[in-house]
């Protein structure tokens, strides 16, 4: 009959099997049975997995380490992962330093852990969970990083200060907040928009009599080998161009800076562009930042000669944004002998102009037509970007140095006519990783192309020429610094002894080699 040819077909696709051994007797009971079964298929593959399903995913689902594989000592603690952190880690990349970043979003966790790997151990934990610092084994590290709001900074501060025999830094926007975090036990507190601010300015005008910066081991070594007599020590200096100095549309050939000061420019930026490698035609003017590297006294004498440091008594800068990035490059050019006008919307006891920086008419008022400067450093990417685009039209030959908070921002700045942009999050970064690796290895300048420019001693008691370690690893040497004379631009034949001071060029993987030789 039909009906048994349907519960034939049923019985075959639910794979229960035939029944012919139950004496069916009315399609009735055989329509029932057909019920059964489907039933029993639509529970087995539907019902259930939708009501285990939520249950299974959070037992099978992958979950972030809660410690490490094996005790670490002499390490270096990350509390809270964010594009500073990011930044700090590449740049510690280029030694062998263990790192330990303790996340408490168990999502943000697995990712960090899955985008590290072996480069950095990942803990998921609470960051005032006293299981979690033992977990990370702090009382054993060398330092402990600390980026989180200022409050739950000072709570994790006093409650590992006891356990912790290593240094604690913790990461602030406001610098105000300073005297109270030390207080709590924190041995460095630092403010990335106060540092981003300073480096602004730096990058408009270089102060020849010389910077005062933080006690912090990396960020005020100026002189390489202080065992040097005065003036005959390193220094790597960055200058920009003033206009009416007598290096003003020359080109770099015409300056013979090598011939005339022993005096090298081994990278320099140009209109918005970092050039790795200067060519000898690139013609410096109003758009160009050099590196100058050399003697202090050679490069006294070139910036007496050539650049005109004394040229901005009269100049004006125009400053948007009057937060911790604007107040600490207000200091710094204030400091230079740079007059100052601010355009934010909230009053300041400072020389101002108050409205929005975006408006045309509160530049012009601000006498951004006038001005020789301009730092563009709110709070908001996108305002910066469009006020760099006003200020470059209103005044094409000025100099804008400007704030980026986001990576995707920066080369919208200099499309937007930006000279300079400093990535707050990047200066963050790298001003930590040079306090942790001063003892090792000091960093003097991270590049916009990744390449690193950093100082090493020389430990192995071989002597070997560069041209062998070149070979091996890649880097460019640009100078060395012994005892009893100093070398600029060294040639390939020459050979490194113990002790001497190698200033190197590379990137990460290409100075881990050379680290390693050393």
């Amino acid at each position: 009959t039909w009906i048994e040819a349907l519960m034939f077909v049923v019985e075959s696709m639910t794979t229960v099997g035939y029944g012919w051994l139950l004496p069916f007797s009315s399609d009735i009971t055989r329509l029932l049975t057909i019920q059964i079964m489907l039933s029993g298929v639509i529970m087995i593959f539907v019902v259930i997995p939708l009501l285990l399903a939520p249950f299974l995913t959070t037992l099978l689902a992958p979950s972030p380490p809660r410690r490490t594989p094996h005790r670490l000592s002499g390490h270096t603690v990350v509390m809270g992962y964010d594009e500073l952190t990011r930044s700090l880690i590449d740049s510690l990349a280029i030694s062998d330093h263990d790192i330990i970043i303790i996340e408490q979003d168990k999502g943000k966790a697995l990712e960090i852990a899955t985008h590290y790997r072996k480069r950095a151990y990942v803990i998921w934990g609470e960051y005032t969970d006293p299981d979690t610092w033992s977990a990370a084994h702090i009382a054993s590290a060398d330092y402990v990083v600390i980026c989180m709001d200022e409050r739950q900074t000072a709570s994790i501060v006093l409650g590992i200060r006891k356990q912790v025999k290593g240094k604690i830094i913790s990461i602030v926007d406001k610098l105000s907040f300073d005297r109270y975090l030390r207080y709590a036990g924190a041995d460095y507190v630092l403010s990335p928009k106060h540092t981003t601010g300073t480096l602004l300015a730096r990058h408009a005008v270089f102060n020849p009599n010389g910077d005062s910066e933080p006690d912090i081991p990396g960020l005020d070594r100026i002189n390489i080998n202080f065992r040097k007599a005065e003036g005959q020590e390193l220094r790597l200096i960055n200058i920009p161009l003033v206009f009416g100095c007598n290096a003003a549309f020359k080109s770099l050939f015409d300056l013979h800076l090598f011939e005339r000061f022993g005096v090298i420019v081994p990278f320099l930026w140009k209109a918005g562009t970092f050039i790795p490698w200067p060519r000898d035609d690139v013609i410096v003017d109003n758009t160009t930042s050099l590196f100058l590297f050399g003697r202090a006294e050679s490069i006294v004498a070139t910036l007496r000669q050539e650049f005109n440091t004394e040229g901005c008594n009269d100049a004006l800068a125009v400053i948007a944004g009057f937060g911790d990035v604007g107040a600490g490059a207000y200091q710094k050019l204030t400091a230079s002998g740079v007059s100052c006008i601010v355009v934010d919307s909230k009053k300041q006891d400072v020389e101002q102009v108050i409205g929005n920086a975006e408006v045309e008419a509160v530049l012009k008022k601000a006498r951004i037509e006038e001005a020789r400067f301009c730092i563009v450093a709110l709070n908001d990417d996108d305002v910066n970007i469009f006020t760099t685009l006003m200020a470059r039209n209103l005044n094409p030959v000025i100099r804008i140095l400007a704030r980026a908070n986001e990576p995707a921002s920066v080369e919208k700045l200099y499309r937007a006519g930006a000279d300079y942009v400093a990535l707050l999050p990047m200066i963050g970064g790298q001003t930590i990783a040079r306090i942790i690796l001063a003892d090792t290895v000091t960093v003097l300048l991270e590049l916009p192309d990744k390449d690193l420019v950093i100082l090493n001693h020389v430990r192995t008691t071989y002597p070997k020429p560069l041209s062998w370690f070149i070979r091996k690893t890649g880097v460019r040497i640009i100078g060395i610094e012994r005892s009893d004379t100093t070398i600029v631009s060294p040639s390939p034949d020459e050979i490194l002894n113990e002790g001497d001071a190698v200033v190197t060029v590379g990137n990460t993987e290409q100075l881990k080699k050379f680290i390693r030789l050393l």
